[in-house]
Order: structure tokens, then C-alpha cells, then sequence
């Protein structure tokens, strides 16, 4: 078991990357939603560059607005606004190559983009009974939950290694839920998508193994119940004072990332800090 996270480090001894105007954030799923408020906040937290990968930045209205409004005095010059697909492995390495050329390495990585239902009519998911999964759905929640991320990681993991002795620590931080913790199951429900997170915590976990001899720290994170499109069909039973503001989770994740330290690497963690049973 993990020990929870000391969030006084995020304000007591925040990291060297964040005041280094030359550091690199890359958010995966920054649209809308979880995502757009970690672009949005990053630039206001960081003095560093962030980039922005979505789907399809031609039509992510939110983000475009928020960059040609944004009282940020150099935000057009600190934002990149990046194709990325995780479906799609020729995305992926494209994207990777861009962020390699315009800036050479990566100081944190968060994997944001996710999908819980279809968003149409046809109930796919989140599947409440073994009858009503669909293969189809199945593989595609597990293609963008599982796959995609691993992917990503993989594909920037050269630009994030640091020399442990001096460089400090670069950080790939997922975002998971708690639904996909295996000993936290005592409801059922939702397969395909506490498989796709449960099979995230388990990548996490193996690559941060790997990772730590490169100075690279790696953790899954839990948002709790954020009011975003993604949770919106779901919040009808939901505690008021549980449900989030999207800009209360992102500030609290950040104090997170800000706040780990080697011995939290391949850890499981809320957005309070507290240490997720896989």
C-alpha cells in the first residue's frame, strides 16, 4: 500500500518545473472538460509551454474560444494546439515527433481523454449487466482508456528522461477513476470501462517500474465525480458537496503531481492525495 501524498510539497517546495519557462506539458484530451481546465490552469500555475492535443482541433470550440480570450498576456505563445488521436498509432507518432522538433523534451505527460458512454442513444455503455456489452464498444473504450495512453507514453518517454542526480523528476500522471480499482469493486456494473481503468492502473504500475531509473515518475489519478459532459448523464445521485467544479479538481490534481516524490511512484491517488487501493 502506498502512503498517502503530502500536498503542503506543492506549496511549500514546488518543482523546478514550474518556474522553468523552458518546461513542456503535454495534455491529452485538452478540448474540454478535465482537460481544457489542465491547459487553462497550467498556464497560470507554470511558466512553461503547453501543449494542447486533441482529436480534432478544428472543432474544439471550447479550447480555440479560450485561447483567443484568454486574459493570459502570452498565452498565443506559450500554447501549442497539437493533433492527436489516441485511436490512431500514425497520430500518436506524429504528434510525438512534432513536440520532439518544436521543443525537444517533455516535462510532464496528462493522459486525460477518456470515454465512459457513447454519447448517443444506443446505451453501449456504461454497460450495467454482462448481457448488454457490446464487443465493438468494448474495444473501443479500451482502445481510448488503455491503449492510447500506454501509447502516448511510450512515444514521449524519450523526451522525458532526466538524469536522477540533477535534473529533477518529469511525470506521466493518467487519469484514472476508482471504479477501476479491483478490491474497490463491490458493486458491479460499468464493465468496459472499469476494465479499460483497472487496465490502466495495472500499465501504470508496470511502467513506473521501468521508469524510475529514468528520473521518470508515474501515477494514476482519481478526479472524483467532476461536473464535465463526460459525468453529467450520471450526477442524478450525487451529493452535492461531491460533486466538483471542474477548476476545484484540476487545482487539487495538480497539487498532486506537484507534490510527488519517488516513493509515490506507481501509486494510485485521489484528488485529496490519498493513496487508491488497485
Amino acid at each position: 500500500m502506498f502512503d498517502d501524498v503530502d500536498l503542503t510539497r506543492a506549496r511549500d517546495d514546488p518543482p523546478g518545473r514550474n518556474s522553468d519557462p523552458e518546461a513542456v506539458f503535454v495534455v491529452v484530451g485538452a478540448s474540454r472538460g478535465i482537460g481544457l481546465q489542465f491547459a487553462k490552469s497550467l498556464l497560470t500555475r507554470t511558466r512553461g509551454k503547453v501543449v494542447a492535443c486533441c482529436r480534432s482541433p478544428e472543432t474544439a470550440t471550447k479550447l480555440n474560444d479560450f485561447l483567443t480570450s484568454t486574459p493570459v498576456p502570452d498565452a498565443v505563445d506559450r500554447v501549442k494546439v497539437l493533433r492527436l488521436d489516441v485511436e490512431s498509432q500514425t497520430s500518436i507518432e506524429a504528434a510525438a515527433a512534432e513536440i520532439k522538433d518544436a521543443y525537444g523534451r517533455v516535462d510532464c505527460l496528462l493522459n486525460v481523454a477518456g470515454v465512459l458512454g457513447d454519447g448517443g442513444d444506443t446505451d453501449l455503455g456504461p454497460e450495467r449487466s454482462l448481457n448488454k456489452i457490446d464487443r465493438g464498444w468494448m474495444e473501443r473504450t479500451m482502445s481510448i482508456n488503455t491503449i492510447g495512453p500506454v501509447m502516448v507514453a511510450q512515444s514521449l518517454v524519450p523526451l522525458m528522461k532526466r538524469d536522477r542526480r540533477g535534473e529533477g523528476r518529469t511525470v506521466i500522471a493518467s487519469l484514472s477513476a476508482r471504479v477501476g480499482s479491483i478490491s474497490d469493486n463491490e458493486l458491479g456494473g460499468w464493465y468496459s470501462y472499469r476494465i479499460s481503468k483497472a487496465g490502466l492502473n495495472m500499465a501504470t504500475r508496470t511502467m513506473a517500474h521501468e521508469l524510475k531509473r529514468y528520473g521518470i515518475l508515474a501515477v494514476s489519478l482519481h478526479p472524483g465525480t467532476t461536473d464535465t459532459d463526460l459525468s453529467r448523464p450520471f450526477q442524478r445521485n450525487v451529493q452535492e458537496s461531491r460533486l466538483f467544479p471542474v477548476d476545484f479538481t484540476v487545482g487539487r490534481l495538480l497539487d498532486v503531481v506537484d507534490s510527488l516524490d519517488d516513493t509515490c511512484t506507481g501509486g494510485f491517488y485521489d484528488w485529496a492525495g490519498n493513496s487508491i487501493p488497485y
